[in-house]
């Protein structure tokens, strides 16, 4: 992820926990200390199980929607640490192990959010999950198939996916990703003396696995001064490719967004309904009130977005395809 606080999501902005609670933040989860009590229950049904396997499949359906269903709201998926305050406590090395550490939560709701008092705790929103089988196979259908996941860096993206397993990741079909990622990650020395090489696109190669996957949005830094090619080059021989690419998708003093890292997993995938990809530079300008504008710019370079939306709505192969069914994906259980 980036060191710098803006470059997230365009659609979030974080802040200290005073500054979102100044928003109007209200959790719609209930509080976990039990400081919010349900109304009595009748004596005649306080054992009585309500047959809840009986109501017509629609009506069990929407129930899990209206809980489960962010509709018209990305679900933030994070996992780092507060920018605005210190963890109370963090594991050493022997018990992290090959764990990060981090805080998993998710968020949706306004633009401004704090990872530590402002987000959701993934076993209070899919608690539900836990009553019964039936309830998982219709919660994470509903939950993981239907809402759009969005990410603020590789390495979130990277470490749901690993943290959800296979099965859940078979079932998203919407995803969002800010294309940021650390350009030190590599792999440890190799005793052969091979050269190490990077891993930070790694968790793009997640993507391939998930089968069911229709739309796929990327925020990418294009125009920023420190992703301009070739930067090594003359000074003169920039401005000679300038007026020569001047008006052209492609133009010199932009990023050439076809050597993007990872952009190969991303080639390969296949029966998507889109592929887009917006410039983070033009949506994380600052409002007057300290939050990103949200912007969704297009990049510059459209016959990219052309090429790759080209081959990445082709059909699958039909065994690739038979895979995608619901009756075909991997157990959930």
């Amino acid at each position: 992820m980036s060191t710098t606080l803006r470059w997230v999501h365009p659609n979030i902005t974080l802040v200290a926990a005073g500054e979102q609670l100044d928003a109007g933040f209200h959790s719609p989860l209930p509080p976990r200390d039990g400081s919010v009590q349900a109304p009595p229950i009748q004596a005649a049904n306080m054992h009585a199980a309500f047959p809840f396997e009986r109501l017509p499949w629609k009506v069990q359906a929407s129930i899990f929607c209206m809980w489960l269903f962010k509709d018209g709201q990305l679900v933030h998926a994070f996992s780092r640490l507060d920018p605005y305050e210190q963890p109370a406590a963090f594991p050493d090395d022997e018990e992290l192990g090959r764990q990060t550490g981090f805080k998993h939560v998710f968020y949706w709701g306004s633009s401004r959010c704090n990872i530590t008092h402002g987000c959701f705790d993934p076993n209070d929103v899919l608690g539900v999950l836990l009553v019964s089988k039936r309830f998982l196979f219709i919660g994470a259908h509903c939950f993981y198939g239907l809402n759009t996941f969005a990410f603020s860096s590789l390495g979130e993206f990277g470490r749901f996916s690993r943290g959800i397993g296979y099965a859940r990741l078979d079932r998203l079909q919407h995803v969002e990703i800010t294309l940021v990622g650390n350009q030190y990650l590599t792999e440890p020395a190799d005793p052969k003396s091979r050269i190490p090489f990077s891993r930070r696109t790694h968790a793009l190669t997640w993507l391939l696995d998930c089968h069911r996957l229709r739309t796929l949005v990327f925020h990418i830094n294009e125009s920023g001064k420190n992703y301009v090619r070739r930067r090594y080059e003359p000074d003169a021989l920039k401005e000679f490719m300038t007026e020569k690419t001047n008006g052209q998708p492609n133009m010199r003093m932009l990023r050439s967004l076809r050597c993007l890292q990872g952009i190969d997993y991303v080639y390969q995938l296949r029966g998507m309904s889109f592929i887009r990809f917006y410039d983070l530079v033009k949506a994380v300008q600052q409002q007057p009130d300290g939050s990103n504008s949200g912007e969704r710019t297009p990049v510059h370079d459209w016959s990219f977005i052309e090429d790759i939306n080209n081959t990445g709505t082709m059909a699958k192969v039909a065994s690739r395809r038979e895979h995608s069914r619901l009756e075909n994906l991997q157990p959930l259980l």
